[in-house]
């Protein structure tokens, strides 16, 4: 909100009982959450809807014991407000704890918005004032204020990233609480060297800032990722640093890479799973779908920056054309519980082109459902008439998979030319393997792959390698003719009521599934 809208809040917030002071004063000191719903009320909500901010609430306590602490959070979620601002008043003003903060964003400007917030507060917030005896100092100015609380003095400095910090040392105080507030933005993280200007600044800066001798001083970083290498991140690489990250969904739906951003529907989204329950998931589902680079920065502080990584160049298609082969592989994942992914990549190879293009789908679903999903494909594939192969990986609980896909097949009069895989180069090796073929368009990627197109712009950094071991396998087998095809087209007589069941699971928008 504005100054003026501040302001008005704050001339319509009711006196507090004048007999209920001393013990208001004495929770406020030690209970964060009630010391903002009862002085900041108009800054919140009665009901809070976030894990990040119920987190901060519940865990402050430990959180400040940590002398240095990064929050990743996502666009949204009032971390300036709530962390910035309004943990810097609760510090400073209500408990006296710290006695010079100093807070830095991306530019100064930025940094004299908040210190206006806490300014206007401590001019018009009444219960504030009353019950802290909040007096405004010699210096109140639009980048440094002095003001007294219980008539002890407290001072607060605003700056920009990267300038120079004066006057580090107030009255014998050196900064014991040091707020950096969004410090990295889209110029200051574009290229290294000014990656490594921002992080040396930081580490010759703020990170002297406190005294040497003081063991009660708080450096806290608060911000959204921008870049794989910008200072949120080369921080989480740091022992001293405790590090919180909160991207705002938690879950994305199962069947994410099925969904088409023209026609989304409620039950879509039923397991999609946000850090703030109060937004619309719908709404978001869509806007992930409509720019998905700057949905993963912005919202789940995944920045998909491509200098770095190893699929940097790589060309999407808008369909799957009709192919002379095709081979599927099969990445199996242990559950719908297990942090893997069920990755099924459909390679599809045209020799007018002379060029392989790649679906991926990702899931989060039981091997059991993804069996029917195995089989639904293989037939809408067989339709075409042309070769197709099934790459799976023959280790541990890929071959127990193997085993039950085949025997489930067999039960219901299906073929399925699968071709086992025992590997025995380094997974990182042969994955690095497709790099050329990817970044050179000999294999092109389809639009609508979203989760494996994250996997793509991110890694090796990326959270899964599930969606590439699986295009590694299906490339791997593209030209290994292993079976007799008349054999598998003749043994495609399922039963009637197979085929019915199995139908659920076919594509309705294009035969790529």
């Amino acid at each position: 909100m504005t100054k003026e809208e501040l302001k008005t809040h704050l001339k319509g917030l009711s006196i507090l009982s004048d007999k209920e002071r001393p013990q208001r004063i004495k929770r406020a000191k030690v209970d964060f959450r009630y010391a903002v719903m009862t002085y900041f009320p108009h800054h919140v909500s009665e009901i809070e809807t976030s894990i990040f901010r119920k987190t901060v609430y519940k865990d402050i306590g430990k959180i400040l014991k940590n002398k240095k602490s990064s929050f990743e959070s996502y666009r949204g979620a009032a971390k300036t407000t709530l962390i910035t601002r309004l943990l810097t008043l609760w510090l400073t003003a209500i408990r006296k704890k710290k006695r010079h903060a100093v807070i830095i964003s991306s530019t100064l400007d930025v940094s004299k918005e908040t210190l206006e917030f806490i300014k206007t507060e401590l001019e018009d917030n009444q219960r504030l004032i009353s019950d802290f005896e909040i007096a405004q100092g010699v210096v109140w100015s639009s980048e440094e204020i002095i003001f007294s609380s219980s008539e002890i003095k407290i001072r607060l400095k605003v700056y920009g990233a990267g300038k120079k910090i004066r006057g580090a040392n107030w009255l014998g105080f050196r900064p014991d609480l040091i707020v950096c507030d969004d410090t990295e933005n889209d110029e200051n993280v574009e290229s290294k060297n000014q990656r490594d200007k921002l992080y040396k600044w930081f580490i010759k800066a703020i990170m002297k800032l406190p005294s040497r001798q003081s063991t009660d001083y708080n450096i806290i970083v608060v911000g959204t990722k921008l870049h794989h290498d910008g200072l949120l991140a080369r921080l989480q690489q740091r022992e001293d640093f405790i590090n919180y990250r909160f991207p705002l969904v938690l879950a994305f739906p199962s069947n994410i890479d099925e969904l088409d951003k023209r026609d989304i529907s409620k039950k879509a989204v039923k397991d999609m799973i946000l850090d703030d329950t109060a937004l619309d998931k719908l709404e978001l589902l869509k806007e992930y779908l409509e720019d998905k680079e700057s949905f993963m920065s912005e919202f789940q502080n995944e920045p998909l920056s491509k200098d770095g990584t190893t699929f940097s160049l790589f060309e999407t298609f808008e369909s799957m054309p009709i192919c002379d082969s095709y081979t599927i592989g099969i990445d199996p994942a242990l559950g719908k519980n297990n942090g893997d992914y069920f990755a099924i990549c459909t390679l599809g190879y045209s020799m007018t082109t002379n060029k392989f293009y790649a679906t991926v789908r990702m899931y989060k679903l039981k091997a059991t459902v993804m069996i029917d999903k195995i089989i639904a494909l293989y037939i809408n594939l067989s339709k075409e008439q042309k070769p197709i192969k099934i790459a799976i990986e023959t280790v541990q609980f890929q071959e127990f998979f193997k085993d039950i896909l085949e025997q489930r097949t067999q039960s219901i009069g299906l073929y399925l030319p699968i071709v086992p895989i025992k590997n025995t180069t380094n997974k990182e090796l042969r994955i690095d393997a497709l790099s050329p073929l990817i970044n050179n368009q000999t294999i092109l990627i389809d639009k609508n792959s979203h989760t494996f197109i994250e996997e793509l712009e991110t890694y090796p950094k990326s959270a899964h390698d599930d969606g590439l071991d699986s295009l590694e396998m299906a490339y791997k087998i593209a030209k290994k003719p292993a079976f007799s095809y008349q054999e598998a087209y003749k043994n495609l007589k399922l039963k009637e009521s197979e085929t019915s069941r199995l139908n659920r699971f076919l594509p309705q928008r294009q035969p790529n599934v």
